[in-house]
């Protein structure tokens, strides 16, 4: 399993819209909502993630039509290969609507341009024998 080997962020503007993606190694969704406190901004119009840890997975739009910002920061983090992370992208508006298709290729693409970048490592699953 790969997972990222410490936490990294991106910062890109797309159609003045300032957008900020934080991504996480989080063993745990517990551990990956902590994250979420930590990152998100909160002047920010919207702070939308999604995190992958085994087969549990969750993610939030925040504000931003159904499907357009969640489920496409999901899709960056399965899209890769990536376990036990959480991403967190924070939105700030900046006066052009982006529609729903603009939204899931600026959430999409930011989040996985900041996993690409990301440092990564192999976790090996350990047993007590």
């Amino acid at each position: 399993m790969i997972t990222l080997a410490a936490p990294h962020e991106l910062e890109q503007l797309i159609q003045k819209s300032r957008f900020i993606a934080r991504a996480a190694p989080a063993a745990t969704p517990e551990e990956a909502l902590a994250f979420l406190e930590r990152a998100r901004e909160r002047e920010a119009t919207h702070n939308c993630w999604a995190y992958r840890v085994g087969p549990l997975y969750r993610f939030c739009d925040d504000g931003e039509p159904g499907g357009t910002a969640g489920q496409p920061i999901l899709r960056a983090i399965q899209g890769q290969g990536l376990d036990r992370v959480m991403v967190v992208v924070a939105r700030y508006f900046g006066g052009v609507k982006l529609g729903t298709g603009g939204l899931v290729r600026a959430y999409g693409g930011v989040a996985a341009e900041c996993l690409r970048q990301a440092p990564k490592r192999e976790v090996r699953p350990r047993g007590r024998v």
